[in-house]
């Protein structure tokens, strides 16, 4: 965010024509010929508050607002004032403004109507002015602030006397409540030290209201510690200052003494808020997008003081066009002109030569300008330069993409996008839609897929427009540890995951191994398969294991998920993990060998779960089959098959493979998965 820097000097806001021309509610403009032109100053006060943190940084501007009447006669000798201008904040007020011939009125209001602040000003100022014909008027608007200003000073006896503390309350009350105070239920300041608060007086109250207390390791002084007041009937854009001190009466008695001196305004009355230099489109809105075709896109700058330097950035380069008020040598080159109408105004076009640095569509553009008095400036222009401009958005789960160009030609009647997957012979042509902006078409494509490359043209009436643009799509997330290089042992059981790290594929081995470490089910062996840049691979092993010979066989495997507890001769495994895909896979590859003995078979399947239950795994309880196994072609899954009141999700793909016969030699397979379209 730009922090703006109040000064003390006022420099003048020019306020020219063309950017209100489409804008105006003012009935009574009715041509050039009848009207002048204002030229305004502001003058508000200084926000500055001595040691304040960012944090507490308070900009009155950002609450502003400023509105321009027209005064008229009521046609009963009286006048009437109607709105024709709202600026909401003051600095959205724009370089060109252009008032018919008449009187008119300019209110400026600035702040958040903080009613109890330390920092929190508000401020008002207005002035009535006759503008002729032809006339370009000069008029400063000073704003004052509106607080009623509270100023309070210890004396040096309060610390001295009160050693165990003391501080004073000024609340926007007509009579003091310290319970009011301390619980906020009237605008009130706590002071500890010197300082200076501002204070807006609710409606219904009248009156400032304040307390003193004070704290003493002397009783007599102690006793006297407390004191309360009224600042009566205070009024707004004057300090009131409130001195505590210590001293003895002629009695004998301890009193405090509290002097009022009332100021006619507040020390820091005025500061200047000068508006910053400008820079606006020659002939069209910064606030569309606007295309760059053949003809330059120009820029009008203005400032109220003397330009000092002016850059931009585009396409993420720099560009410096000016330097101390003067066009700096060899930007031309660079397709960028800039000419100096005055040293407070000038012209910036940008040309072929520059646009053709930028890629196709939208290019963002940021320009910085500054003046002789620091103040700072910016803008942002959008400008569209044809061409194809690639995927805008993509969703690989469904194949879909979203492609994107920018035409310019004015003269273009229909527009289509084209694309190909790369080294296919054949394009797949589609009508593009343009949006709001009036230069971005879009089309709706399909049949993408992760980790591809594809080429996309642009067609402007039934004609190739600029090059082919070849884009690559994302490369599809794949499983952690798929290639089984991460392997620790915690006791006796082998995990498939390295130590300390994040589990995702699980084995029965947490309960095989209470046997003994001999009867892992799965272990990383260095087999690697070709082509491999690691050592290891998975073995899965059936074994039996026992203890004097009774026993259970068991089946090595692997699987998504985790292993869950013992129970009797079986016991559980949680099947399943969360997993975010980037794309939908196709399919499940894998390198094999198997060797089965007697009638042995093999198995390996993927599920893709839609869970629609809440949980994140399904049971599997080895001494429950019945209940709790599934098939992968299953369409539902359920918490127990043999209860379909307990559904877990949808099945929405699967792919399947058996594996009857020996395959001694490392062979890849892909498993197709099948998908359910119903629930994807």
């Amino acid at each position: 965010m730009m922090k703006k820097t109040m000064k003390h000097i006022i420099p003048w806001i020019m306020l020219l024509t063309a950017a209100l021309a489409g804008c105006s509610t003012d009935p009574t403009e009715i041509g050039p010929t009848a009207e002048g032109t204002l030229r305004l100053s502001f003058s508000l006060p200084d926000q500055t508050t001595p040691a304040k943190s960012p944090a507490e940084e308070y900009d009155a501007l950002a609450f502003s607002t400023l509105r321009i009447y027209k005064i008229e006669s009521d046609g009963a000798d009286g006048t009437v004032e109607n709105l024709i201008r709202k600026y909401k904040p003051a600095t959205d007020v724009p370089d060109a403004l252009q008032l018919v011939a008449g009187q008119y009125k300019v209110t400026v209001e600035a702040g958040d109507n903080s009613e109890a602040s330390f920092t929190h000003k508000t401020y008002r100022g207005e002035e009535t002015f006759t503008l002729a014909a032809h006339e370009t008027k000069i008029l400063p608007v000073a704003c004052k602030i509106q607080n009623i200003v509270v100023k309070v000073v210890f004396d040096a006896t309060i610390a001295e006397k009160f050693d165990q503390g003391y501080l004073a309350y000024v609340s926007a009350a007509d009579a003091f409540s310290k319970t009011d105070a301390e619980n906020n239920l009237v605008p009130t300041l706590k002071y500890t030290t010197d300082n200076t608060g501002y204070f807006l007086l609710p409606e219904g109250t009248k009156n400032l209201s304040w307390g003193f207390y004070g704290s003493s390791s002397d009783a007599d002084i102690n006793k006297n510690g407390t004191k309360t007041g009224v600042i009566t009937l205070p009024e707004n854009g004057k300090q009131y200052t409130l001195t505590y001190k210590y001293s003895k009466s002629a009695d004998g008695h301890l009193s405090i003494s509290v002097q009022v001196r009332e100021y006619e305004s507040t020390h820091d009355d005025n500061f200047t808020f000068s508006p910053q230099p400008t820079l606006s489109g020659d002939g069209f809105n910064l606030n569309n997008v606007t295309g760059y075709y053949a003809e330059p896109v120009k820029f009008k700058v203005s400032s109220i003081n003397p330009l000092a330097t002016l850059s931009f950035t585009a396409g993420g380069q720099q560009y410096n066009v000016l330097a101390n008020g003067e066009a700096i040598e060899g930007i031309n080159a660079d397709g960028i002109t800039y000419v100096k109408t005055d040293e407070y105004n000038g012209s910036l076009a940008l040309d072929g030569t520059f646009f053709a640095k930028l890629g196709s569509g939208i290019n963002t553009l940021d320009f910085v300008i500054t003046d002789t008095d620091n103040s700072e400036g910016k803008a942002t222009a959008r400008v569209a330069i044809a061409g194809m401009s690639g995927i805008e958005t993509a969703n690989l789960w469904f194949g879909t993409a979203t492609l994107s160009a920018a035409v310019t030609n004015p003269a273009t009647t229909e527009v289509k996008i084209r694309y190909r997957m790369n080294g296919s012979e054949e394009w797949t042509e589609l009508p593009a839609t343009k949006r709001a902006d009036g230069y971005t078409y879009t089309a709706d494509a399909t049949g993408f897929r992760a980790d591809h490359t594809y080429e996309l043209q642009l067609m402007e009436n039934g004609v190739e427009s600029g090059a082919v643009k070849s884009v690559a799509t994302a490369t599809g997330i794949q499983l952690p540890n798929a290639g089984f290089e991460e392997w620790h042992q915690s006791g006796s059981a082998m995990y498939p995951y390295a130590s300390g790290g994040t589990p995702f594929w699980g084995t029965g081995n947490p309960g095989a191994t209470s046997l003994g470490s001999e009867f892992n089910l799965t272990a990383g062996v260095e087999d690697p398969r070709p082509g491999s840049s690691g050592r290891l691979s998975a073995k899965l092993e059936t074994k039996k294991p026992s203890v004097m010979g009774i026993g259970k066989l068991a089946a090595g495997n692997l699987f998504v998920g985790a292993f869950g507890e013992i129970s009797g001769m079986g016991g559980t495994v949680l099947m399943g993990r969360s997993f975010t895909f980037n794309a939908r896979p196709t399919a499940l590859r894998v390198w094999y060998k198997y060797s089965p003995v007697g009638s042995d078979k093999g198995r390996i399947y993927v599920c893709l779960v839609k869970m629609t239950n809440g949980d994140t795994s399904h049971t599997v309880d080895t001494n429950n089959p019945d209940k709790t196994t599934f098939q992968p072609d299953d369409e539902f899954l359920y918490v127990d098959k043999t209860n379909t009141t307990t559904p877990q999700g949808h099945i929405l793909g699967y792919g399947d493979l058996m594996l009857e016969s020996a395959v001694t030699t490392w062979t890849e397979v892909e498993i197709p998965i099948i998908y359910r379209e119903q629930y994807n």
